[in-house]
């Protein structure tokens, strides 16, 4: 009986570090990431954080804030029309990333461009210590364009 106690305890202890290693792991995506725009080349800075169990990632400054009037830049190309009068420097740009560690990369969510008013599915994984691979793609991975956000902190 103590044997199978022993196991049993044994068996507990492998499976929460285990756990655990794999939420770190998950987490690594947490942070502030420089992103150049792909057709604008303007810089701007993202905040990916944690919701629940999955990650979303949300503009929290631009380059250029304020259109040529000097009035806060809108997302204008939303396709929810109520979020069209949202600022574009808080324009929440990622949903529904879930780690996979199997594969060692963040999958399953969206990504919204506020260029062109679409939302697509979309991937990351890391290239280096600070450099995430964000794709956007329609349908399968193949069929889709990378971005590189560098990690600040």
């Amino acid at each position: 009986m103590n044997r199978f106690i022993t196991m049993l305890l044994l068996a507990t202890a492998v499976c929460t570090t285990t756990g655990s290693v794999s939420a770190q792991e998950a987490d690594r995506i947490l942070g502030i990431y420089k992103v150049e725009g792909e057709t604008t080349h303007e810089l701007s800075k993202v905040r990916i954080y944690k919701t629940g169990d999955t990650y979303e990632a949300r503009i929290i400054w631009l380059e250029h804030p304020n259109d040529e009037a000097g009035n806060p830049r809108l997302d204008l190309l939303n396709p929810d029309p109520a979020l069209r009068s949202g600022r574009a420097d808080a324009i929440v740009l990622v949903r529904g990333l879930r780690y996979d560690a199997k594969k060692e990369r963040w999958t399953g969510g969206t990504i919204y461009n506020p260029v062109d008013g679409k939302v697509y599915d979309v991937q990351a994984e890391f290239d280096g210590p600070q450099e995430l691979r964000v794709r956007g793609y329609i349908g399968k991975p193949m069929f889709g364009r990378d971005l590189v956000w560098e990690k600040l902190e």
